[in-house]
């Protein structure tokens, strides 16, 4: 007769994976000092359209944004400008990370000195409110542009 292995049950092991899972479904909303705006310039590849651009953007300002627009400025090199774009990125979902992809300049991306967050002239939520949006903004970039604000 073959045997069947018997598990015993682990009932306090349970029941503390419950006590942690139900901590983790019931933490407190982020507080305003938590709360950011995260904007990385992730990549950059020269296409045959130009400057194709990678930016990561990461909402943690406890609002899914409806309307989210980025008013970016590029240097060229020696810090002279070239070029400002108003793009619509709406919308941003709460406590998610996107990745979105456009044209930066006609020209190879070595021709970009930086690139500047010269505002974000429209953040608001779903009911319509404006939220401020730049106090919680944080830039990176993990190219040799850098990204600033």
């Amino acid at each position: 007769m073959q045997q069947i292995a018997r598990i015993p049950r682990f009932p306090s092991n349970t029941a503390a994976l419950g006590a942690a899972l139900a901590l983790m479904l019931t933490a407190p909303p982020l507080s305003a000092a938590d709360r950011q705006l995260m904007i990385e310039l992730n990549k950059l590849e020269d296409t045959d359209e130009g400057c194709r651009s990678l930016f990561l953007f990461d909402n943690e300002t406890g609002h899914e944004l409806h309307r989210f627009q980025v008013d970016l400025v590029l240097f060229d090199q020696k810090g002279v400008y070239e070029k400002q774009l108003l793009l619509d990125l709406a919308p941003l979902a709460e406590d998610k990370k996107i990745l979105t992809s456009f044209l930066l300049a006609p020209d190879p991306c070595a021709s970009i000195g930086s690139i500047l967050i010269n505002d974000l002239p429209s953040c608001e939520d779903g009911a319509g409110a404006k939220v401020d949006c730049l106090p919680l903004l944080e830039v990176q970039s993990r190219t040799e542009i850098p990204l600033e604000k």
